[in-house]
């Protein structure tokens, strides 16, 4: 098993509750008139600078601070042509800068990615909006629907997606928590491949202990995983669903007959493992 960093956080209940407190700066009405996927020039615009800064800068930053190394780029290439309509990445949420680490690792492919809305509503909102983030709307059926058009849009014009399948971001947490079954229903109805992405971590060693204290990150890319269609829907789900969750671990270092090794993605059955 890979390298399992305790560094005394207190996890919550549910393996989906967040651990985090966002300072709430401003009220954004996320119903069914929000612009839940920005169009037009001036958005193509600010994309092509966030590629810019993300290459030249942001991505230099991201190494410095984490000393991130990526396993398995070979597979973007590799699977290039399974890519070419879009895909859809997923990764376990653990620190507050992975969403960078996963863009580093499939760069140069920007992407769209869902998020808690209260995170929008914080000092980060307007940066993780630039950065390709939606807002999830909660108790707004005609909101809810608007998003999932939103969603629809974005693997129609063959952009990529990335989803955190565990809901909500615990720092610096070893195994993988239960997966949201709605990630891989987008992933069948759209027929796109998923990404699997792992991200684990290792002690500072040597000029690294006088940079930080938090563990380094390794981030590795797995096999593109593709919907069965010659089975029913949901059975199509559902298998995509739990092959994911095996492969996740796998990537991370957690094997069938391991301590940790989890198979049931029931979030109300989950126990947390530290």
């Amino acid at each position: 098993m890979n390298y399992r960093p305790n560094l005394g956080f207190e996890y919550p209940e549910r393996s989906d509750e967040h651990m985090i407190t966002v300072k709430h700066l401003r009220d954004t009405n996320f119903d069914e008139n929000y612009q839940y996927l920005p169009k037009g020039f001036w958005h193509k615009f600010s994309r092509a600078v966030l590629w810019v800064l993300l290459n030249v800068v942001v991505f230099f930053v991201v190494w410095i601070r984490h000393g991130v190394k990526i396993h398995g780029r070979k597979k973007l290439k590799k699977y290039k042509k399974e890519f070419k309509d879009g895909a859809i990445t997923i990764a376990n949420h653990v620190f507050m800068w992975d969403y960078l680490c996963v863009l580093m690792a499939i760069r140069p492919h920007l992407q769209y990615h869902p998020g808690w809305k209260t995170n929008f509503e914080g000092p980060n909102g307007p940066l993780i909006r630039w950065i390709g983030g939606i807002p999830v709307p909660t108790d707004n059926i005609r909101a809810m629907a608007k998003f999932q058009r939103a969603i629809g849009d974005v693997l129609k014009n063959k952009h990529w997606l990335h989803f955190f399948p565990e809901g909500s971001m615990w720092y610096y947490y070893p195994d993988i928590r239960p997966f949201k079954k709605a990630v891989f229903k987008y992933a069948v109805r759209f027929n796109k491949p998923i990404i699997p992405i792992g991200i684990t971590f290792r002690p500072r060693k040597g000029l690294w202990k006088l940079i930080g204290k938090r563990p380094l990150v390794n981030v590795h890319i797995g096999d593109p995983l593709f919907p069965d269609k010659s089975v029913p829907e949901m059975e199509a789900i559902d298998k995509i669903h739990a092959t994911a969750y095996h492969e996740m671990q796998v990537l991370c270092g957690i094997n069938p007959g391991d301590p940790t090794y989890n198979t049931d993605q029931n979030i109300d059955n989950y126990k947390k493992t530290m």
